[in-house]
């Protein structure tokens, strides 16, 4: 199994459009992994997670060609997961693509609806060539190659938010959880049930090394390897799982790649940058 991390910040990005923190500041004077664009993942180079406002640059970055690519998973309706006028691209006029490959969309209904109302007010016919899954929570249903199940997030608002576990063919399997608080009860009843192993989990991780979390809806490092700590304790993980920080803000504390990747690798975890690949 391949996951590829297109995007690893969150809404505004890094560096900030209009921000001159020190964070902000360096990122632009260096670049490389400082870097960070909105969120966005590719798994087996078949199934994207979310449909960020950054799609487009990850397309000319990495090589992503979104023509043969059929089937995305959206988390949930925030802009910088779900950037709904670049779907307009796919209607005629804007791609000579044909109605015998449609973008299938996947998430909560509420999410589709509004994709859904969207399209009717770009073409009678959108329905043509996007298609829209309602995925049910906790019920393992066929992705493209991929099995995938919806898992609650805590993300605060009144919306549906998701998270993903992904399975392929060989029974590799992963763990996908952003824009998320630490876990509520019902996913941690689901595992207990279930007893799912992850290969590969990546875990949100905004905040990074702030020592407190003044909202509901992300995480920081402490609360990252707190989630750790009970997947291997439930028997869901173990010293061979990898386990990955994603999801970054220039508000957070220690944030820039080198610093935090030494803080993070004292805890068991990689830290992700655009563009990087891991195979398990």
């Amino acid at each position: 199994m391949r996951i590829q991390f297109l995007g690893t910040a969150a809404a505004e990005a890094q560096p900030g459009l209009f921000c001159d923190c020190p964070t902000c500041t360096y990122a632009r004077k260096h670049g490389g992994k400082d870097i960070r664009t909105r969120s966005q993942s590719l798994v087996d180079d078949t199934l994207l997670i979310d449909f960020s406002a950054d799609t487009m640059d990850h397309c000319i970055r990495f090589g992503m060609n979104l023509s043969t690519i059929s089937h995305c998973l959206i988390t949930h309706s925030h802009g910088d997961h779900l950037y709904l006028t670049d779907l307009d691209m796919r209607m005629p006029g804007f791609s000579n693509m044909g109605e015998d490959k449609p973008f299938h969309l996947y998430g909560s209904e509420g999410v589709m609806q509004e994709v859904q109302k969207h399209l009717e007010k770009v073409s009678e016919n959108a329905k043509t060539y996007i298609h829209c899954h309602v995925l049910p929570l906790y019920k393992t249903v066929p992705v493209g190659e991929h099995l995938v199940t919806a898992l609650k997030a805590v993300h605060g608002g009144r919306e549906d938010f998701r998270f993903y576990m992904i399975e392929n063919q060989e029974g590799k399997r992963l763990l996908y959880a952003h824009d998320t608080d630490y876990f509520c009860d019902e996913v941690w009843e689901y595992f207990e049930k279930t007893k799912p192993y992850f290969h590969f989990v990546s875990l949100d991780c905004t905040e990074a090394n702030l020592p407190w979390m003044h909202y509901t809806g992300h995480m920081n490092l402490e609360n990252t390897g707190k989630v750790k700590d009970r997947l291997i304790a439930m028997g869901c993980a173990d010293e061979k799982t990898v386990f990955c920080c994603n999801h970054f803000s220039h508000n957070g504390i220690d944030v820039l790649y080198d610093t935090f990747s030494k803080l993070a690798g004292e805890k068991g975890f990689s830290v992700s940058y655009d563009g990087m690949t891991a195979e398990f």
